[in-house]
């Protein structure tokens, strides 16, 4: 998710030597990379058919010889009913979101249950770009699974900083624009001042404030990545947490926040991962989840986008709690992105979904949020 603040960003092309800005401390960040990866291929057993409303696609269940087989009733009436959510809802409309891809999928089938491209098409599963701040959901995995949780739970530096509440704010994410390493991000982005990279805000400390310093200082200091490159991180999320090849960090942007590149088909696999625990995460989904909505706790918050969708959320490590009504109701975990890349999990971990775009309008995290949840509701309402 992403502040409605920040500046707008050139759209991310795959370069090669070119650097773009970026922005990931709230929603996310904007960055070269070299050649995009080749897209992967398509997933079999999906039909398509076109629309006014442009490409919808939809899936049965893959079995063991990858053939698609039939879906029972109730599936059925879930995958019509999202599909009709994205067609037609004023919040999925495409005059307002641009084109967009979705998808909702289980952990265990290799294709998605539903998906669908509006509007023109030109956003498909394979459709790469920088994904923002969607990019802090698998650092903060990527911390679980390399302290594992009772570290997390005793040692204040990480639980803090994964909840955005160690004070280390400010961070000037354009700054890391053209810097080669995640130290020199961090340096550069708390502004070269003395003491801001060493010494956390006193003003902000145990206050919730959504910034992509907390993460930059947990990596370049907490996990010790500081000389690691763009190249370097990547591998050591492919060894560590078997995260796609497709996803990069942007190389002259390495911004944990917000700089990672990929694609919703790259993103599928990592919820995957989640919803079968096969990562320390997907145990503890909300654990310790702090109050980001200031009139739900006030004095309690620095910073928080929320604001403008005015409900209840809550954050835990690097990944949102959503909730619309609070009172420990829990509508799904997410971690959007500021131009509109929207991932989540629900509650009983059964489903993740993805809403994938890019756009530069204020906001964009917000509307795809309202969609992705439209389509979740739908989907859900007819099982």
């Amino acid at each position: 998710m992403t502040y409605p603040s920040f500046s707008s960003v050139l759209t991310v092309a795959a370069m090669a030597t070119a650097s773009s800005l970026l922005s990931a401390c709230g929603g996310g960040s904007g960055s070269s990379n070299t050649a995009a990866p080749p897209a992967p291929p398509a997933a079999a057993g999906t039909t398509g058919t076109t629309g006014n409303t442009g490409t919808t696609s939809t899936t049965g269940t893959t079995g063991a010889t990858g053939g698609t087989t039939s879906v029972s009733p109730h599936i059925a009436a879930a995958i019509a009913a999202a599909k009709t959510a994205a067609s037609t809802d004023p919040l999925c409309s495409v005059d307002k979101l641009g084109d967009f891809y979705w998808e909702i999928g289980n952990a265990t089938d290799s294709t998605p249950v539903a998906s669908g491209s509006q509007g023109a098409g030109s956003v498909t599963a394979t459709t790469y770009f920088n994904i923002a701040s969607a990019s802090k959901w698998i650092f903060g995995a990527y911390v679980l699974e390399k302290k594992g949780i009772d570290q997390v739970h005793s040692n204040t530096s990480l639980s803090n900083g994964l909840r955005f509440m160690s004070g280390y704010t400010g961070l000037d994410d354009d700054a890391c624009v053209g810097k080669i390493t995640i130290n020199g991000c961090f340096i550069a982005g708390m502004d070269r001042t003395s003491g801001k990279t060493s010494q956390p805000d006193p003003t902000t400390v145990n206050l919730f404030d959504y910034d992509g310093g907390h993460d930059q200082k947990l990596a370049s200091v907490d996990m010790g990545l500081g000389n690691f490159t763009a190249a370097q991180l990547d591998t050591e999320y492919q060894n560590t947490m078997g995260l796609s090849k497709g996803f990069n960090m942007a190389p002259l942007d390495p911004l944990m926040a917000g700089g990672m590149m990929g694609s919703a088909t790259d993103y599928a696999l990592f919820l995957k991962k989640i919803m079968k625990q096969e990562l320390e995460i997907g145990r503890y989904l909300g654990d310790q989840a702090v109050c980001t909505l200031p009139s739900a706790c006030p004095g309690k918050v620095a910073y928080s986008p929320i604001l403008v969708l005015n409900e209840p959320w809550t954050y835990s490590y690097n990944h949102w709690v959503e909730s619309e009504q609070g009172k420990g109701s829990i509508d799904a975990y997410s971690s959007p992105g500021k131009w509109g890349f929207y991932p989540w999990v629900s509650p009983d971990r059964k489903y993740y979904g993805i809403v994938s775009r890019h756009n530069k309008n204020t906001g964009a995290y917000a509307a795809s949020v309202k969609c992705g949840r439209q389509i979740r509701k739908a989907f859900m309402n007819a099982l």
